[in-house]
């Protein structure tokens, strides 16, 4: 054994200090060998993310270049006293909302005024009444013609020619009236039996026989029928219409009626350019016979114009 008082180490501690060396290096080199541990991250944060439509053109990110602002330092001193909480104002009451406007009343109309009673017309004053017309003077009677003598026979004495009186006293000689004819004076003209032999006494009882119907007589009643149809027709108008000639044939009654529609006979003038009017012109004809009648022609000649055979209706006959 080594004396504690040298200066050197002895063998057991030797030993200790040794062990304690390697002990160390080990335990240096097992921490510097060994695995790092595994480290636990933490999960991410949710982040909000809003979809916006309106895009600023400019960002809105602070500019990193920008300077910082200074820090101040805050001074010493008492500290600053703490602000006094400002009573926040109170709402504004909210305004009476105004009330709806009443509806207007409708105007009542006024009742309507009464219809005006119509005033009675005056009654027109009848009409005064015609003077009689005064009866035709009545013409003399005509001296009966004396009788030529019949010749002699030379056998015989010649005989006393017996003359021919009228006879009188038998029967009613006066003419016979047809009924008077309206206020406005009658359809015939005075010259109607005008200048024809023998018409002296008209409307005689006897009525003439149909052999002494001459032509005079025949134009004249032709003209009265003429005169009493010329107010009724209006010929048409039209281009070559003058040269439209429509030619009716109609019977009549005593009492100058119509005994029958009239009938279109013949019908003359027409061309191309009137013969569209050519029907119009022969239904004016008809009508204007039938407007005339009934007709105001004397009894006397009634076997002449009881029956019209062909008339004639032309510009002419409404001129």
């Amino acid at each position: 054994m080594r004396d504690p008082t040298a200066g050197g180490l002895s063998k057991q501690e030797g030993a200790g200090l040794a062990i304690a060396a390697l002990a160390h290096a080990g335990l240096l080199g097992f921490l510097m060998l060994s695995p790092p541990g595994k480290t636990v991250k933490p999960p991410p944060q949710r982040m909000e993310v809003t979809f916006s439509e309106e895009i600023a053109d400019q960002s809105t990110s602070p500019d990193p270049m920008a300077e910082a602002a200074p820090d101040v330092a805050p001074e010493l001193g008492e500290p600053a006293p703490e602000p006094v909480a400002q009573p926040q104002p109170l709402p504004e009451p909210p305004r009476p909302v105004p009330p709806p406007p009443q509806p207007q009343p409708k105007p009542v109309p006024a009742p309507p005024k009464p219809a005006p009673k119509p005033q009675p017309q005056p009654k027109p004053a009848p009409p005064k009444p015609a003077p009689p017309r005064p009866a035709p003077p009545k013409p003399a009677p005509a001296k009966p013609a004396p009788a030529k003598p019949a010749p002699a026979k030379p056998a015989a004495k010649p005989a006393p020619a017996k003359a021919t009186t009228p006879k009188s006293g038998s029967g009613d000689t006066s003419p016979r009236r047809r009924p008077d004819a309206p206020t406005g004076g009658s359809r015939i003209g005075s010259d109607f039996l005008k200048g024809i032999p023998g018409s002296t006494k008209p409307g005689t009882a006897k009525a003439a026989p149909a052999a002494t119907i001459g032509p005079e007589v025949r134009s004249s009643l032709a003209g009265a029928i003429s005169r009493q149809i010329k107010p009724h027709w209006a010929a048409p108008q039209g281009v070559d219409a003058d040269k439209l000639v429509t030619i009716l044939a109609w019977d009549l009654n005593p009492d100058g009626s119509l005994a029958g529609r009239p009938r279109v006979v013949d019908q003359q003038g027409i061309t191309p350019a009137n013969e569209a009017q050519a029907k119009r012109h022969a239904e004016q004809a008809i009508r204007a016979v039938q407007l005339a009648a009934p007709f105001d022609l004397p009894d006397t000649y009634y076997s002449g114009w009881k029956r019209v055979a062909a008339f004639r209706f032309d510009r002419k006959l409404s001129q």
